[in-house]
């Protein structure tokens, strides 16, 4: 994951500064306007609540923590933050407006990506026996795009019910060599939070795709994805999501080699030979 710019010391966050860490990340030009009890409000705490968050990240007060994220946001002076003020003289229902804020959504996801973490996803998804993959709403259409590519390199895929108490019948299976990849992005699903939370009994491997700067305990063996997708109260599209997919449905296939264009071969001449009974 990568580093929190604004946190000098290693700390358990609670709930609520996990909020306030997620509302700067998302919100950085609004925060860096903020006073505390607008900060408080933003989040739905208390004024006390900001400003032990501001000491807990290691300043004497919640200006010197708005004072550096203002710096940093200035010092970076990212494409992020040029495309931000680009997006803001257009209309967000206009064509343009609303694919020039996809591309921001896409900027922010590059600008908060850890390589680390998406080459160990990588290596994750190639040792594992099993894969299963949980999503429900529009975030299923993700899941069933990684089963379509996944699959393609030969790959044991399924896609877990999104509801109901159907979900234990796969879960009864589960062994350490398996792999669960979760997609829960502005909220986790009960059902995906089940699912963390049985690696406490099998220990197998978790890939959490989320839209908040979800924090692992030490050894969990949780590997967290962050995918901006605009903010709260914003249209969310899969555009980021989608590509984020495809970056590492590639780093995949690189791994693979001869591997995956043996696979690849062998679906084209599959589908030639039978052309004529199932037109392509």
């Amino acid at each position: 994951m990568a580093d929190l710019y604004f946190v000098r010391t290693e700390t358990d966050f609670t709930k609520t500064e996990q909020k306030l860490i997620n509302y700067i990340i998302t919100n950085p030009c609004a925060f860096m306007q903020m006073t505390i009890s607008e900060a408080a409000r933003a989040v739905g705490t208390s004024e006390p609540t900001v400003s032990r968050f501001a000491r807990h990240c290691g300043y004497e007060d919640f200006k010197e923590l708005r004072n550096t994220v203002s710096q940093h946001y200035n010092e970076e002076n990212s494409p992020a933050g040029k495309l931000s003020s680009t997006i803001e003289n257009l209309s967000p229902d206009s064509p343009e407006g609303f694919l020039r804020n996809q591309q921001l959504c896409l900027e922010k996801t590059i600008s908060f990506m850890d390589p680390r973490q998406l080459e160990l996803a990588v290596s994750t998804i190639l040792q594992a026996e099993n894969i299963y993959l949980y999503a429900k709403g529009a975030a299923l259409s993700m899941a069933q795009l990684l089963s379509f590519r996944l699959s393609r390199f030969g790959m044991r895929i399924t896609i877990l019910p999104p509801g109901s108490s159907e979900l234990f019948e796969y879960m009864n299976f589960f062994t350490e060599k398996d792999l669960v990849i979760l997609f829960g992005f502005q909220k986790t699903p009960k059902e995906a939070e089940v699912l963390l939370d049985y690696q406490k009994q099998i220990p197998y491997r978790v890939i959490f795709f989320t839209s908040r700067m979800y924090q692992p305990q030490d050894g969990s063996s949780i590997i967290p994805l962050y995918v901006y997708r605009g903010e709260p109260s914003e249209y969310h599209s899969m555009a980021a999501p989608a590509a984020l997919l495809d970056a590492l449905v590639v780093m995949i296939g690189a791994k693979l080699g001869s591997r995956s264009r043996e696979s690849l071969d062998r679906l084209y001449h599959l589908k030639e030979h039978y052309r004529l009974e199932i037109p392509r």
